[in-house]
């Protein structure tokens, strides 16, 4: 009896064998943890960059598709027998009250001259002022908005970043309308203080003008 005891005793105090067993939940859990932590810590940057774009930044981009639709606007109430010399004379006055300035962009050596002149809101609280220009022969035209440089004006790169558009840095891209039928090119040019958005059919207009504004 005492041996049976002292054999069974030995056995109750062995150590379990093949030591602890690990979940298999527990390990997906933790590798699914590891995964989304590396995952936020790439795209973090990115979406904090948005976030800030859309409270704070103004894309140069948008500001330009809204610049285009009030150039259209501007053209259709021209043909409507518009009263340009009017608007015209109020343009000291406007560019004041936008950008802090009494006059629009001189393009005269480049042959485009004023037509018409209006404040346009390109962003919620957001103003700048449009120029209508119209070349010698009066078949074309072109636009030029002055926007107040903030330091607010961005655009994107290859990331899909914010850069901001600093004083001297250039903008170039081609628009076209959702009907496809009004293709522009939009040109932006920040100088510390007015940034300039222009609007032309052509990448040679834009390319006098840029000359003239820079």
């Amino acid at each position: 009896m005492q041996e049976t005891d002292a054999t069974t005793l030995g056995r109750e105090s062995e150590p379990p064998r093949g030591g602890t067993r690990i979940s298999p939940a527990a390990t997906v859990l933790t590798i699914a943890v590891l995964v989304f932590a590396v995952v936020i810590g790439i795209t973090a940057p990115r979406l904090r960059d948005r976030h800030g774009t859309v409270q704070q930044d103004l894309p140069v981009g948008d500001l330009a598709a809204i610049a285009a639709m009030h150039e259209a606007r501007a053209a259709e109430d021209i043909e409507e027998g518009r009263k340009r010399e009017a608007a015209l004379a109020k343009l000291p006055e406007l560019a004041t009250e936008t950008v802090g300035r009494t006059t629009g962009a001189d393009l005269a050596a480049a042959g485009w001259t004023p037509d018409d002149a209006r404040n346009v809101e390109l962003a919620p609280q957001v103003l700048g002022t449009m120029v209508i220009y119209r070349n010698a022969a009066g078949t074309d035209a072109l636009s030029v908005t002055m926007l107040p440089d903030d330091g607010r004006a961005v655009r994107y790169d290859g990331f899909g970043r914010a850069v901001p558009l600093a004083p001297g840095d250039e903008w170039l891209e081609a628009l076209t309308d959702d009907e496809g039928d009004r293709a522009r090119t939009a040109f932006a040019f920040a100088d510390g203080h007015v940034l300039w958005l222009v609007l032309a059919e052509n990448r040679a207009a834009v390319a006098g003008v840029a000359k003239l504004l820079k």
